[in-house]
């Protein structure tokens, strides 16, 4: 339903309350969702709670592939809040990593007549015309954690929004995990060319964070004055199973000259880290290197607990998730979007109609901080 109608329905809503759950479309996962609870946070729930009933509104979310461990988390939180609140029936779809896919699922939801449509866009090749399809649909389009809209793609209409991470933060922090570790290991140098050779792990090679991960890590261990020497990069799609494979190839031609893997997600990291200690690696004798990633999953803090992963950057799919629906109830509601009406205890900044949702870095000392 759109504004207008949603106008005429709020006077119903004083009358009786407006159940919401998470409803279904033809390309929904039957599986169950993560287990990872969450919900919104105290004071948006304050806040709602004394604020006046709102229009009931739709939402479609096509997220880029439901296997993905964050995506997975993210996905529940989001149908978490939506399922707690009295005014929004939400949806998900699996894009299943497959662009044709998303693509009908963007259509099916504009066709439905969804208010909100949220897209962990694939695509990105086509950020102008599903802005376009958005318009001409009058819906409101919100990108989520994928390559941000230029600014000229802005301006094509109004009720265009995004939410991501910094991902230059992530390399960032990526690299200085493993420039301190060489600092502060000698033996790190296996080969003793003075130089950290290095496994670089990507996702998508058009997927601006994966880049952004690759390009700031390096970046910050030569600017920790260490030399760099690529040993190999690949193309993993944020595959645990494709890193590990990539991983046992470079182990059995190569693997005298890998000193360091930088992997853009926890799952990539943690293939690779299943391949090395398939070879002995980790073991008492066995060779022993610096390992980083990004997310902080439940499965990564679990590798940095065992010592096999050094060092991760968290990307809060909890933060993610709730703050796409902050951001409904903020513009059902007619609220100005700040960090106020937002109203989320998390790192996080709006630049127009972008939210910026700072990392933090993870290791072994502090475990507790990726708890969400």
């Amino acid at each position: 339903m759109k504004k207008v109608t949603a106008l005429i329905l709020v006077f119903a809503l004083c009358l009786t309350m407006f159940a919401c759950k998470a409803a279904t479309t033809p390309t929904e996962s039957t599986e169950p969702a993560a287990t990872e609870e969450a919900a919104a946070p105290e004071a948006t729930e304050a806040a709602e709670a004394t604020a006046a009933p709102l229009a009931p509104a739709t939402a479609g979310v096509c997220w880029y592939n439901f296997a993905d461990t964050f995506i997975s988390s993210a996905r529940q939180t989001l149908e978490d809040a939506a399922a707690g609140s009295d005014w929004l029936t939400l949806s998900s779809a699996d894009s299943a990593f497959d662009v044709p896919t998303q693509a009908n699922n963007v259509n099916l939801f504009l066709t439905q007549g969804v208010d909100y449509l949220l897209v962990n866009n694939l695509d990105t090749a086509g950020v102008a015309t599903l802005i376009q399809q958005a318009k001409d649909a009058g819906t409101t389009l919100i990108f989520l954690n994928t390559n941000t809209p230029t600014d000229e793609e802005f301006a094509m209409y109004d009720n265009v929004w995004f939410i991501s991470s910094l991902a230059d933060q992530s390399g960032t922090i990526m690299g200085n995990y493993a420039a301190k570790y060489w600092q502060e290991h000698p033996e790190a140098d296996r080969n003793g060319n003075g130089m950290m050779d290095y496994v670089m792990l990507i996702g998508f090679e058009w997927h601006y964070d994966s880049t952004a991960r690759r390009d700031y890590s390096i970046a910050a261990v030569e600017g920790a004055g260490i030399k760099t020497n690529k040993v190999y990069e690949a193309v993993c799609n944020y595959s645990r199973a494709d890193a590990m494979n990539t991983m046992q190839s470079i182990l059995t031609s190569n693997a005298d000259n890998v000193e360091a893997v930088f992997a853009a997600n926890d799952d990539m990291a943690l293939g690779a880290i299943e391949a090395m200690k398939a070879a002995g690696w980790f073991d008492d004798d066995g060779p022993k290197i610096p390992v980083v990633s990004v997310d902080a999953t439940a499965v990564g803090c679990e590798a940095l607990e065992e010592g096999t992963l050094l060092g991760t950057a968290l990307n809060n799919p909890v933060t993610l998730g709730n703050l796409a629906y902050r951001l409904m109830y903020c513009l059902q509601s007619g609220l100005e979007v700040n960090a106020e009406n937002l109203a989320y205890d998390a790192g996080f900044k709006v630049e127009g109609h972008r939210i910026w949702i700072d990392y933090i870095p993870i290791d072994a000392s502090n475990i507790a901080d990726a708890t969400y």
